[in-house]
């Protein structure tokens, strides 16, 4: 992204500066208090919603209200406040979670691939099913045989994300929602909260088709379990792309999730900030834009990102130059996910609204669902306890 700006405005240089994940919010607030924040930020959006509240990033309602192709963005891409007054960041770029496959497994179970559009998804019973009989011990009994070892797996049907992003999508398939619209109540205990995510704790200690956290820890990544034929279904976000385009050994696909009331997936992305010190606001607002278009840059065709420019789904010919700008990237069925799919089955999550969301996980949901998923405590209780604890500020 910043070679390609870079070369198309001489009269600016973009320095990019790299900092590893962990240690990545220290080392940017170190930064914000010697009087040096970097002009244009990729940033979690806690830390970003705290800086903007607290004037240290710019107000970009007055680039973004001037700015042509802010016309051209799809809608509940923006991160605003104040009312809506103002704009903190409009999404990097969007993401949503799919569930992607090995096709040799699938075969030779004679089971068709997770479908690739929403009206065919498969019911959550059923995909339950479909993991139990694609899950194989060491001795080539699956998941349906009285005779299974649940000790002993040696091929897993499903790996799931234990993250906002992993649980979300199954909350709101089945009718539920992280808080009430006002933000001041956590709904995570409630039954359709409760029961979304009990399901996904009975896929690794009810069912046996799933790693538990510790057997993930010790497994290689979800990457390479899938290659070497040890995993059928990878629910997880849409950059992996990126990843599974690259291991040319390997037939792979991707569909929609498995649902429980209705075919839902999250749609979401990271904002990107100016801080509120720059220099020349217009030119980091010019670098801040860059990564609108597709043409422009090559991380959307590479599988990386999805566009937010709405006609990236609309026009066929702005379709094909991502989804098929380099020939093998994305699968076939590609078309059915990444555009009906993202558009018509998606939900933010709270991050573009909920105050105080960091805190609210860290606090309160995500150690209760870390108990969850290590098979220490029921959805129920985990969530009631949540529930006690959240504090709950309201909405942006």
């Amino acid at each position: 992204m910043c070679d390609s700006f870079n070369a198309a405005h001489p009269n600016i240089e973009v320095r990019p500066q790299y900092i590893a994940h962990d240690g990545y919010t220290e080392k940017m607030t170190t930064m914000l208090a010697g009087g040096t924040p970097p002009d244009v930020a990729y940033m979690e959006a806690y830390q970003a919603w705290e800086w903007a509240l607290e004037g240290k990033t710019l107000d970009l309602a007055p680039f973004v209200t001037a700015d042509p192709e802010s016309a051209t963005l799809l809608p509940n891409t923006n991160f605003t406040y104040d009312g809506g007054t103002k704009i903190m960041s409009t999404s990097l770029a969007i993401a949503v979670m799919l569930s992607f496959y090995n096709k040799k497994i699938f075969a030779e179970a004679g089971i068709n691939v997770p479908p690739s559009k929403a009206a065919d998804a498969w019911q959550w019973n059923d995909f339950v099913d479909i993991a139990k009989r694609l899950t194989k011990d060491r001795s080539g009994k699956d998941a349906t045989d009285p005779a299974f070892n649940p000790d002993d797996i040696d091929v897993y049907g499903v790996s799931y994300q234990t993250w906002w992003g992993g649980y979300l999508p199954f909350v709101i398939s089945n009718g539920g929602d992280y808080a009430s619209p006002d933000g001041t109540e956590l709904w995570m205990n409630k039954p359709e909260a409760v029961e979304a995510i009990q399901a996904l704790q009975d896929l690794t200690y009810k069912h046996h088709v799933a790693p538990t956290p510790s057997q993930s820890s010790s497994l290689p990544s979800t990457d390479i379990l899938l290659q070497t034929g040890k995993l059928a279904i990878d629910l997880n976000g849409m950059w992996k792309v990126l990843h599974y385009s690259q291991l040319k050994d390997l037939e792979w696909g991707v569909g929609v999730l498995p649902y429980h009331k209705t075919p839902a997936t999250l749609r979401w992305g990271a904002p990107i900030t100016i801080s509120a010190p720059v220099s020349d606001p217009a030119a980091a607002y010019e670098f801040y834009r860059w990564r609108y278009s597709p043409d422009r840059i090559d991380l959307y065709k590479k599988g990386l990102w999805m566009p937010i420019q709405s006609d990236y789904y609309t026009d066929p010919a702005k379709i094909d130059s991502w989804i098929n700008g380099i020939p093998g990237t994305f699968p076939e069925e590609s078309k059915d996910v990444f555009i009906d799919y993202a558009l018509n089955n998606s939900a933010p999550p709270p991050l573009y609204s909920l105050k105080n969301y960091a805190q609210i996980e860290n606090e309160a949901v995500g150690p209760g669902l870390q108990g969850v998923f290590a098979g220490e405590q029921s959805a129920q209780e985990a969530m009631d306890e949540a529930a006690n604890n959240a504090v709950m500020q309201g909405r942006y």
